[in-house]
């Protein structure tokens, strides 16, 4: 795992100080090698963090007689095969990893050669005859890749503030961008921040040669409708599973695994017990508050496969030291909560492995999430009648005081969020239980600009799905867990995974997001993932005697931390000091205040709403004070 970054100039050679700056941006995601090459109009920087051929795998890699390099980024699970097949054909390989695979696939099959890889990569390549260069981002969008073009300079990165060193003109703040972020919590590919900087999108090729920057999609899933009986569902869903992590223990220094407690992190350990000879160090992060706390679970899995654990605890304290760093490393406002124990785990892991396998996708991939729960229960809702629930069922409900510090205020929160199940469009439900503000929290926007960007978004990705589903899923439901997984999942979950991880020098793997595994996943039928009484269905059949009888019947537990009472109490004073501190008028400081209270006393709960806000303008603040904005 590592970082890439570079530059294509069209007047001329890219200044190798540039490259310097944006690399030494990019130390924390490859702190074992650095490497910079430049070649007439195109100048490749890289940081490596080095997991298979520790010895001769600096980069860039060039072909045999260096008219190609490559920088590259994350792991290529079928290299052993690739690599066989390319000697065959006569290549000839200098190093033993997989990185070198590129340059000479590229050889035989040209920027097309991306559709064989299977992995989790972004890379460049420089064609140097051709002066073509080719960036790619994998099929699932498990690692990152941005381009920044101001009509002069081209320049890509891993992370954003790499590219703010480079010599493009970023063209200021995306008021757009931010407008989703506020809806959604973050700010969705192609769309950063500022006007002139853009992320690719999942499965995403780039080709940058002359005047032009030609972007295309090249992978779209192959997603056949099955219905087989349970016992065959589950038996080939766990090969799929067991082969996935079998790839992804391939690895020259030691692994390990975050452990949460739940279903799919259980499922990945177990696995990894089943495979291994020796115990699986397995780590995870755990809160004093018992409505967020999920370490007993993680301990009783430990426990059950006989585990080399490792437990944290993450407190107020951590969080107010951490943010100003954290937050400063995202070069974008990104509002994922658990980004901080993200954070916090994968520092403590970092310190016995360099790479961890973790359970992320599968709640998008066999409906965990409870949003899928509410959807599934929102039809029978729809049946009252629009008056009823407009004149009684709501205002009752928006009555119940909300908190998180009780099952009571749990219950009343969850029961505010399921009223949107009410609306009869399905983009509009699915925004309902993606959206950040609430009605009473729009008030805060003068132009009101998050619930227009956040619906037409969701509206567009819904209306971009049909190649994940067989007729067989066009549900609802299924629809909505094909939206997650192409588009929440990457901009959010695998975006926290990788800054979380990458910034503490820390690979993290996702078994479950092996091509073979999503394709398999989407093609079975809704019900075989979720019923009246159970969710993730088919994942817990297929390997309910490598999970504990407690963690079998325990409900799904999200991992937030109590940001929303943190807020109450010891972040209070941080809070009020942020908003009365920074000005922007895209934010009504006195209505945010207003909420602030509104939240504090307990009559409703705007913990999330609250964090977006704060993220925002600790950014805000940040950016100024570098004089970026």
């Amino acid at each position: 795992m590592c970082g890439i970054a570079g530059v294509f100039r069209r007047d001329g050679t890219p200044r190798e100080q540039i490259l310097d700056r944006m690399n030494e941006c990019l130390t924390h995601r490859g702190p074992d090698d650095e490497g910079v090459y430049i070649d007439d109009y195109v100048g490749l920087a890289h940081r490596r963090l080095s997991i298979i051929d520790l010895s001769t795998g600096h980069q860039p890699i060039f072909n045999e007689d260096e008219t190609i390099a490559v920088v590259f980024n994350g792991e290529i699970y079928n290299y052993t095969t690739l690599r066989e097949s390319l000697s065959t054909a006569g290549h000839r390989f200098s190093t033993e990893t997989d990185t070198e695979v590129l340059v000479h696939l590229y050889e035989e099959h040209g920027p097309s050669f991306v559709k064989k890889l299977e992995g989790m990569f972004a890379f460049a390549l420089w064609d140097s005859e051709n002066e073509r260069l080719v960036i790619a981002r994998d099929r699932i969008g498990i690692k990152p890749l941005l381009l920044a073009s101001d009509g002069e300079t081209v320049a890509f990165a891993s992370e954003l503030p790499a590219l703010l060193e480079a010599d493009v003109n970023h063209g200021g703040l995306d008021r757009s961008a931010i407008a989703q972020y506020f809806a959604l919590g973050f700010v969705p590919a192609t769309q950063t921040a500022f006007q002139n900087i853009t992320k690719l999108r999942p499965g995403e090729l780039a080709i940058i040669s002359g005047d032009e920057v030609h972007r295309e999609s090249f992978y779209s899933p192959s997603v056949e409708s099955r219905k087989p009986g349970l016992d065959v569902a589950g038996t080939e869903l766990r090969t799929r599973i067991e082969r996935s992590v079998a790839k992804r223990l391939q690895s020259d220094v030691p692994l390990g695994a975050f452990l949460s407690g739940g279903i799919d992190s259980s499922i990945v350990v177990g696995t990894m017990a089943h495979l291994s000879d020796n115990p699986v160090q397995t780590f995870t992060v755990g809160f004093d508050e018992a409505l967020f706390d999920e370490s007993w679970a993680a301990r009783e899995v430990a426990d059950y496969h006989g585990t080399d654990h490792h437990e944290f605890t993450v407190s107020p304290n951590d969080v107010r030291e951490l943010i100003p760093d954290v937050v400063g490393r995202l070069g974008e406002p990104f509002a994922d909560q658990s980004l901080l124990p993200t954070y916090v785990v994968s520092r403590e892991t970092s310190q016995n492995v360099k790479v961890a396998l973790s359970g992320d996708g599968a709640d998008e991939l066999f409906a965990g999430y409870s949003k899928y729960r509410g959807e599934f229960y929102s039809r029978y809702y729809r049946t009252i009648p629009r008056s009823l629930r407009r004149k009684v069922v709501k205002p009752t409900v928006n009555a119940l005081p909300a908190s998180r510090t009780n099952v009571v205020g749990e219950f009343s929160r969850k029961a505010k969020k399921f009223l949107c199940g009410g609306e009869p469009d399905l983009t509009a439900r699915h925004f309902g239980w993606l959206r950040i503000p609430d009605c009473r929290a729009l008030a805060t926007f003068p132009d009101g600009t998050p619930a227009e960007a956040g619906s037409e978004t969701l509206a567009i990705q819904h209306r971009k799905v049909d190649s994940w589903l067989p007729s067989s899923r066009s549900d609802a439901l299924g629809r909505m867990q094909a939206v997650d997984t192409r588009f929440s999942l990457p901009n959010q979950m695998l975006r926290k995974v990788d800054t979380a991880s990458m910034y503490n020098s820390l690979e993290v793997r996702v078994p479950f997001l092996d091509t073979d595994v999503v394709e398999y996943a989407m093609s079975l039928p809704t019900s075989y993932k979720i019923t009246p009484r159970m969710q993730k269905r088919i994942l817990t059949r297929a390997f309910e005697d490598r999970l504990p009888q407690s963690i079998l019947e325990r409900d799904k537990q999200g991992f937030d931390m109590p940001i929303g009472e943190w807020f109450k109490s010891e972040l209070a004073g941080e809070f009020r000091t942020t908003v009365m501190n920074v000005e922007t008028d895209l934010l009504d400081a006195d209505m945010v205040l207003t909420i602030f209270e509104e939240h504090c006393s307990g009559r409703r709960e705007h913990g999330k709403f609250l964090w977006s806000v704060y993220v925002f303008l600790t950014w805000l603040d940040r950016m100024r004070t570098e004089e970026i904005l």
